[in-house]
């Protein structure tokens, strides 16, 4: 994984761990302040208005980080690019309308939402928060293209503190409706700057029309399965089938798992103009050797985060969130012990997506779609959050299997399964020496403690086992020797002790 990529993908994953735990400590204030209940109701608002703004995206979010970067190494001026944004944007505005309009029509008719408190302010309220969620993600999607990483970050940072703080605000004076209405602030900071983009002269950028609208169209239904089938589809079983408060539990586990899982998963965000970009400057495809860099990359992050959060769930998830919330515990270590598998998912995925082959991820999300939908139509009226949980892992690991059989590369690379066999092991022992220390010490200074004791033995194993090959030591010493000078230093010899090679003499080799 060469350096600019690393460091892109590095500010790409610190403005979504800054959205993530953002959206973690709101959950949290929500959870601790209006109770299970009330926290399935945000949970269910939530679903409905990310739901709906991944359908009405059109697919022009993947198209915008595709293209962006061709046009640029095409030498297209920034204006042009804007124009281009705008272009796609326009399609996006109306379909977000429409989606909008028609889940206020529905719910008012049908009484969709008869079981939530004040449901027709949470209806108005979501209505509002899919509309401004919806047309916002346009503002992330271009600078990811743009490769304007540090200005997404800074427009998360403050997106995140108007959100973290509205939301306590709102739950502390409004309860429910207070909460909703907490979120929609915190959207606002990308909607405003996705409507600077709309005040750009919009253009086709040599591109036709009836191409983007071919390309949008497949992007457009695989997004449709995966909005429905693939995000938190679980809310919607767990309410028909159980109960609100289930809900509840089931979006508490989901959001301590995202904990583990989105570090790495946003970490891929900058992959798609990266392997773009390089298609239309190189004329082909990557080399087996640097997609399975990328594969060993994410591995090295994946895997401990999730094994050692599924290790101490239960004992993290009463130390965050109370007792009253115990039951989220098993679920959140099904989750996250299933969770590299939606990782080599997306890596996979963008792959694909970079080389323009979307119609075989469409094949395979809709075979995943379906074993989502009877997976939890068998087993959540039976086994509930557990369940669930279960049948997203199966669905995420076939897929993932699926997906690496479609991966066509130029050469086949050796030794990556003894890479990626000795990573498990040394994570296996990560979780097993952070569930000894929660045994040993209760309460979160156990936590504290058995996260601490689970990366010295990661590391060390890694270490010991010799994982870590010299050509990724070479990428990590240049990363770290971008850092300032005492974070540097200490980076390095981390860096040092992971490999037992110096991989600053090597590079100079």
């Amino acid at each position: 994984m060469s350096t600019s990529i690393m460091s892109n993908s590095l500010l790409n994953a610190a403005a979504g761990m800054l959205q993530l735990l953002t959206g973690f400590g709101c959950s949290v204030l929500v959870a601790r302040l209006l109770g299970p209940d009330a926290n399935g109701v945000v949970a269910f608002a939530l679903w409905v208005a990310v739901t709906g703004a991944l359908i009405a995206e059109l697919g022009t979010g993947m198209l915008l980080m595709r293209f962006i970067p061709e046009l640029r190494a095409r030498g297209a001026s920034e204006r042009e690019r804007r124009g281009f944004a705008a272009y796609l944007a326009l399609p996006v505005f109306l379909s977000t309308t429409v989606i909008t309009l028609a889940y206020c029509l529905v719910s008012w008719r049908a009484e969709a939402a008869h079981w939530l408190e004040a449901s027709e302010s949470v209806v108005v309220l979501t209505g509002i928060l899919l509309f401004i969620q919806s047309i916002g993600s346009i503002t992330k999607n271009y600078l990811i293209g743009e490769q304007r990483v540090l200005t997404l970050l800074r427009i998360t940072a403050l997106s995140s503190a108007l959100q973290i703080s509205f939301v306590l605000a709102g739950a502390i004076a409004g309860g429910t409706v207070g909460a909703l209405a907490g979120y929609i602030a915190g959207q606002a900071v990308q909607f405003f700057y996705t409507v600077r983009i709309f005040a750009t002269p919009r253009n086709a950028a040599g591109y036709e029309t009836k191409f983007l609208a071919t390309t949008s169209a497949i992007l457009f239904v695989e997004y449709v399965i995966g909005a429905i089938f693939f995000s938190r589809p679980e809310l919607f079983f767990l309410q028909h089938f159980r109960s609100v408060g289930e809900v509840g539990l089931y979006a508490v586990a989901l959001s301590l798992a995202n904990l583990a899982l989105q570090l790495p998963v946003q970490l891929t965000g900058s992959l798609i103009p990266f392997y773009a970009e390089r298609r239309e400057l190189d004329g082909g495809m990557l080399s087996a050797d640097v997609f399975h860099g990328v594969m060993r990359s994410f591995a090295y992050i994946t895997l401990p985060l999730c094994l050692g959060l599924a290790s101490i769930s239960i004992p993290l998830v009463v130390a965050v969130y109370g007792n009253e919330f115990a039951q989220s515990g098993l679920i959140v270590a099904i989750l996250a012990a299933g969770s590299p598998a939606y990782v080599f998912v997306q890596l996979a995925a963008q792959y694909l997506y970079s080389m323009g082959k979307v119609t075989a991820r469409l094949a395979i999300s809709g075979l995943g779609a379906a074993i989502m939908v009877v997976g939890c139509v068998v087993v959540v009226p039976i086994w509930g959050g557990p369940g669930a949980a279960v049948v997203r892992g199966i669905v995420f690991a076939a897929m993932g299997l699926l997906l690496i059989r479609r991966v066509q590369l130029k050469a086949q690379a050796s030794g990556q399964g003894t890479v990626l066999a000795k990573v498990t092991i040394a994570a296996i022992l990560c979780g097993g020496a952070a569930w000894t220390v929660t045994e040993l010490v209760p309460g979160l200074v156990g936590v504290a403690i058995s996260i601490c004791a689970g990366a010295v033995v990661y590391f060390l194993m890694l270490r010991f086992l010799r994982a870590i090959p010299v050509e990724d030591a070479v990428v990590m010493d240049r990363l770290v020797s971008r850092m300032p000078s005492g974070l540097g230093r200490a980076s390095r010899r981390l860096v040092s002790l992971l490999v037992p090679a110096q991989p600053s003499q090597v590079a100079a080799e």
